[in-house]
């Protein structure tokens, strides 16, 4: 029963995928897109709705949720109908105009992004609001800020220091914080590009020293290594040392969650071990470092669940809404009060927007699911519907 449940999603999926791939192509029957046979019905009804939809633009269809609310329901329906009735509902909802006094309550207010200021901390320890600079780009010894793209950038002062004198040089370290509701990143001086995701900071220095590369990070930060084999690239967080030679990675060390978890989408890293030996990481390895156990573990993983941040969406799978209530109120100025801790189990799949309105996303949760929620002075209160 529950591979049938899993094959049901994994079409519905599927089928969300494609309705939205082929707004702007032919028309194709709903049994191309589930590869099952299905009733006239059921096709007609899919016809109808993907020609609602193609009135929107399919940028808009971030909302597509699959979810795992209610599995006697699912289990109660075959798998062929399933994967249809599911996704094309679910997405027919997203777009279909709503009354106002249909509308969730928490479209009462407005739940947008916190919209705290990013803030760079100078090695004299001057700190520097970086959203107050003047302009959308602004340029003082070389360091290069763009407000407009959301980056700092240290390689063209690197490239103005003469490399006779690189050496003889004092490091001097900066430290970039972002705040909730932010992301922001920054190039250092080695080219190397590091995102920030919310309520994180990182620790650098202005200009590399001959033969090291040594950072340190708090909250969660996506890495783009510059390979450099005579110059290791070194990232600190409370837990481990991460060493690189040139690659892609994930870290989330945030203070109050229990783990620290290393991600490798592409190159090699590695992380001490027992007795001075070092983990070796290939991509798609997660490594998970338990404070509370003080043990690890390294698991293959879907790097881009973990990744997505960057790019200002959360993509999840299976997750549980407890989890994706710790990603969102690191970007939204909200507290969140669940009725039942059961409803933290509550699954859900799909793609999140961490820079819109909570509100629709919370709206639509709840549209493909038994949770409700409401929302009073920015407080979010979650409960299975009555």
């Amino acid at each position: 029963m529950e591979e049938r449940y899993k094959k049901a999603m994994e079409e519905a999926k599927g089928l969300a995928e494609r309705l939205m791939e082929e707004i702007s192509s032919g028309d194709v029957s709903a049994g191309e897109v589930t590869g099952n046979e299905i009733s006239a019905e059921e096709a007609k009804l899919y016809t109808e709705r993907r020609e609602f939809i193609s009135r929107f633009n399919p940028e808009r269809s971030w909302l597509q949720f699959w979810f795992r609310a209610n599995k006697k329901q699912i289990y109660g329906i075959s798998a062929a109908a399933a994967s249809v009735v599911l996704a094309a509902s679910v997405i027919f909802s997203l777009y279909q105009p709503q009354p106002e006094d249909s509308l969730a309550s928490v479209n009462q207010e407005q739940l947008l992004p916190a919209s705290g200021n990013v803030v760079l901390t100078l090695a004299s320890g001057e700190k520097v609001v970086v959203d107050s600079l003047g302009g959308g780009r602004a340029e003082s010894s070389g360091v290069v800020v763009d407000r407009e793209a959301g980056e700092i950038s240290y390689e063209k002062a690197a490239k103005n220091l003469a490399q006779g004198t690189q050496s003889q040089v004092a490091v001097e370290y900066n430290e970039l914080y972002v705040p909730k509701g932010r992301s922001y990143s920054v190039v250092l001086s080695d080219g190397t590009k590091v995102w920030l995701n919310a309520m994180s900071s990182i620790k650098y220095p202005v200009r590399f020293a001959k033969g090291e590369r040594n950072v340190r990070i708090t909250g969660e930060a996506y890495f783009e290594v510059v390979k450099n084999e005579k110059a290791p690239f070194t990232v600190e967080t409370n837990d481990y040392r991460v060493r690189v030679l040139g690659t892609s990675f994930n870290i989330s060390s945030y203070p109050e969650e229990s783990r620290t978890v290393t991600t490798l989408v592409s190159g090699v890293v590695a992380i001490p071990a027992e007795a001075g030996k070092e983990k070796i990481m290939e991509p798609g390895d997660q490594y998970r470092y338990d404070r509370m156990s003080n043990s690890s573990e390294t698991v293959k993983v879907n790097t881009d669940l973990y990744t997505s941040w960057i790019n200002n969406f959360l993509s999840i799978e299976e997750e549980p809404l407890g989890d994706i209530f710790k990603v969102l109120k690191r970007r939204y100025d909200i507290e969140v009060i669940f009725s039942d801790s059961k409803l933290e189990q509550e699954r859900f799949s799909g793609k999140i927007p961490l820079n819109d309105n909570l509100s629709i996303v919370l709206k639509q949760l709840s549209k493909v699911s038994q949770v409700e929620f409401t929302s009073e002075n920015k407080t979010i209160h979650v409960s299975y519907r009555k």
